[in-house]
């Protein structure tokens, strides 16, 4: 589709009502025309770790106590990230950040995308990046979450992503109620199209509902009322939305197949993916994040019929090694994004592609072990965001923890997001201590910057 051709649909929408909620992603259009086009981020996080020493090209390591700063070009990739190689000039592999602020043993939560202690078992202290992300670049959806898991349900808070203290983001766990949400408005007849019709028709009513109940309440009460209100009307606008972008939505919506009801949840996996790019491509929303699987998935449909857990502890499965099924895993994710980036990257925008204005990261909920100890957090991004990262394929190790040149952590990665997309602060998430004062940790990586 064309980028004048996608202009145009989104210009041309009938807004009536709802121009207030489709305010934000005309901003965005409007931005585009005058020279600044949108900023996209994507994260896709795994469990049980992510092996930096699997990331490196033949002839480079890193732990070292030097900064290892290398062009890719003058390398071969790992096998690993084979599916990469097309993309490696805009490939930038980051090893040696440490994160031993966050909570240590099998997973982060939110501390893996918000740099600081956290729990499952209570609200985020503070937002992650993703959530801050999308409340600077707010669109249809302002955040999009999709996970891979072992239950039914629709939408699971996996403690990985929130957009303030005390605000998890959801993340949409079952494909099918993912592309209702999503696609729904499109689809002309079937079930999913009724039950579409129907939640609109009660929001709507309990909308109404709400506003009568207000008229006979105290002041008191009807101000409590009204953050009820605001959510039931928030999702009404984000319909008002959706159905605005019908032309678009069908043109770029991801085919409904098989993969969406199959028993192998690698499939939903997939599938999440082709929805991470329509939503992308569709203006959607400007910033996903993929949590491609716990600790109790399992990866049936590429041959592996241990759980992730199992195989963190050391468990192969039939003739695989723990080790092989690790590979196979993480060559399944790569092949994911590498086709995620693809897809982006053959849509025009500007004088080049929506790849060159987005940024994909890959990383771990975990640092790089399945018991994490936060001392290396290997880091994969595609992208540089139109130039902003100061990267054509590049291969940038930091000294390792423990050594006297080391003192770049997740955090300092998270600012230099923020610097990347033009809204700076030099402290994102809680320093570590151990590594000394809190000013000396603060700023983004200035190696990365332009």
């Amino acid at each position: 589709m064309s980028n004048t051709s996608r202009r145009d649909i989104l210009k041309g929408v009938s807004l009536g009502a709802g121009a207030t909620a489709f305010a934000p992603l005309l901003r965005h259009v409007n931005a585009a025309e005058q020279g600044k086009l949108p900023k996209r981020f994507v994260f896709v996080l795994k469990s049980s770790g992510l092996q930096g020493e699997y990331l490196n090209p033949e002839g480079l390591s890193h732990a070292g106590d030097d900064i290892v700063d290398e062009s890719l070009s003058d390398y071969k990739l790992p096998e690993s990230l084979t599916a990469l190689e097309p993309l490696k000039d805009k490939l930038t592999i980051i090893q040696g950040l440490s994160g031993k602020m966050t909570r240590l043993g099998h997973s982060a939560h939110y501390g893996a995308l918000g740099g600081y202690k956290a729990s499952p078992h209570a609200p985020p202290l503070y937002a992650t990046i993703d959530g801050h992300l999308s409340e600077a670049f707010p669109s249809v959806f302002n955040h999009v979450g999709f996970k891979m898991g072992e239950g039914n349900q629709g939408v699971t808070f996996p403690s990985i992503s929130a957009k303030g203290k005390g605000q998890q983001l959801p993340f949409q766990q079952n494909p099918m109620a993912a592309f209702e949400n999503l696609f729904g408005s499109i689809l002309e007849t079937g079930d999913l199209k009724k039950k579409y019709t129907r939640t609109g028709n009660v929001l709507d009513a309990m909308s109404e509902d709400i506003r009568r109940l207000q008229q006979t309440l105290p002041s008191s009460e009807r101000e409590k009322l009204g953050h009820y209100l605001n959510g039931f009307e928030s999702l009404r606008d984000r319909r008002v939305k959706l159905v605005s972008m019908q032309k678009l939505l069908k043109e770029n919506a991801p085919d409904l197949s098989d993969k969406y009801t199959s028993r192998f949840k690698t499939h939903h996996l997939e599938a999440h993916f082709d929805m991470a790019a329509a939503s992308l491509i569709c203006g959607l929303t400007n910033v996903v994040t993929v949590h491609a699987d716990g600790l109790d998935s399992v990866y049936s449909g590429i041959g592996i019929g241990n759980n992730v857990h199992a195989i963190g502890h050391g468990a192969g499965y039939a003739t695989l090694s723990a080790q092989d099924c690790r590979n196979a895993i993480r060559g399944f994710h790569i092949d994911l994004i590498a086709n995620l980036a693809s897809k982006l990257e053959a849509v025009p925008e500007g004088d080049g592609t929506m790849l060159d204005n987005t940024i994909i990261v890959y990383t771990s909920d975990n640092a790089a072990k399945h018991h994490s100890i936060g001392v290396d957090w290997p880091m994969l991004v595609l992208g540089n965001l139109g130039g902003r990262l100061k990267s054509k394929g590049r291969y940038l190790a930091y000294p390792t923890y423990g050594r006297p040149r080391h003192r770049h952590t997740i955090c300092n990665w998270f600012t230099t997001l923020c610097h990347l997309a033009e809204i700076p602060q030099d402290l994102f998430g809680q320093p570590d201590m151990a590594l000394g004062k809190a000013e000396d940790q603060s700023g983004p990586l200035s190696e990365l910057l332009v």
